[in-house]
């Protein structure tokens, strides 16, 4: 059986057709490419640009392309998981509509694929040289979705099942993954990347919740970020050194290191209707980790500063003292809003208006 028999690849898109152009130019349309005439079933998101249009232009001239539209915007996260259930060949390869690829290195993806590899790393940029065969870079680089060739025997009922119940946390495709490292069962990593990621392209949304009511989602999706997400995968696997030194790698990958991770987590969580997404994350670290950020955020939450509705907060709860400034343009002034406080000043001449206690003086 060739390797065009056994490979499906799956475009998941929505509402992006010049991104989808791109990547056919280099799927299909170019000569260099050693895919062009692979079966590649595009999944569209209940697109509502010019990307049904362009694709059935494909599909006249190119009878190896298909086209199926979701009734609804399933999000990424959920085309995502109906790709890996509606997938019927020996191996699935879901890419996505805004990446790079590069084919001259194709033909160890081919030799993986006749050596039965059941997982297999396409991509490189999170995973050096020195660290190729450490499962916390491999799974990182697992996080880009068509970083992953993965021989549909992987899987089954649960870790579907998984998939399924986890479109939340941003990384659906990596649950049939945790078994397999669970299992100590070995990820190939390509010496060099087939694909690279294109999601740093200006002008394009990556948002994960981009074409729906955002202020209308379930509170756990509307807040979901990347790291706190990647912490719900962590928590399943079994080793739990693997699983702190697989979080810590994210963290500093994503933030730089723990301070700034510690940081982060108050600004985004810092509203008490968030908080359990401080739990998620608090989980697959170790103790004096756990310990760590837990004191940072006690200690961001009663003496610290962030955001909250605009404002810029300073917070001592424990003297039960909350300052909110807010800075706009009212009019003809400048006003900074400090609680009981608002400092006026005209754009056009030197004059400061300040309201206290709603008695206004007036500052040459």
């Amino acid at each position: 059986m060739s390797i065009k028999d056994k490979l499906q690849i799956i475009l998941i898109t929505y509402n992006r057709f010049q991104h989808v152009k791109k990547t056919f130019e280099q799927f299909i349309l170019a000569d260099a490419s050693p895919v062009k005439n692979f079966d590649i079933l595009v999944l569209d998101n209940n697109s509502t640009d010019n990307t049904k249009n362009y694709i059935d232009q494909l599909i006249s001239s190119h009878s190896n392309i298909k086209y199926s539209k979701n009734k609804y915007n399933l999000g990424i996260s959920g085309n995502i998981a109906k790709a890996m259930e509606i997938a019927d060949k020996e191996y699935l390869w879901i890419i996505c509509d805004d990446d790079i690829y590069d084919w001259s290195n194709w033909n160890e993806i081919e030799t993986a694929i006749e050596n039965n590899e059941e997982v297999i790393c396409a991509a490189r940029y999170a995973v050096p040289t020195s660290k190729k065969n450490q499962t916390e870079y491999q799974l990182l680089q697992l996080t880009f979705v068509p970083a992953i060739i993965i021989k549909t025997s992987v899987y089954n009922d649960t870790n579907i099942r998984n998939s399924f119940d986890n479109i939340f946390t941003l990384f659906p495709h990596l649950f049939p993954i945790i078994p397999f490292i669970n299992k100590n069962k070995e990820i190939y990593v390509v010496n060099k990347a087939v694909v690279n990621n294109g999601m740093n392209l200006k002008n394009t949304d990556c948002s994960y919740i981009r074409g729906v009511q955002s202020d209308e989602l379930c509170q756990r999706t509307r807040t979901m970020t990347w790291i706190t997400g990647y912490a719900n995968v962590c928590s399943m696997i079994q080793n739990k050194k693997i699983k702190h030194k697989t979080m810590l790698c994210a963290i500093n990958f994503i933030h730089g290191n723990f301070s700034k991770f510690c940081k982060n987590m108050h600004a985004l969580y810092f509203e008490k209707k968030n908080w359990f997404q401080i739990i998620d994350v608090i989980s697959p670290l170790d103790t004096a980790s756990k310990l760590k950020l837990f004191f940072s955020l006690l200690r961001r939450h009663f003496i610290g500063a962030c955001t909250e509705n605009d404002y810029f907060v300073i917070r001592m709860l424990l003297f039960k003292i909350k300052f909110k400034i807010k800075k706009y343009i009212e009019n003809d002034y400048i006003v900074i809003d400090f609680n009981f406080m608002k400092a006026k000043k005209h754009i056009g001449n030197q004059n400061i208006l300040l309201n206290i206690f709603h008695r206004e003086f007036k500052i040459k």
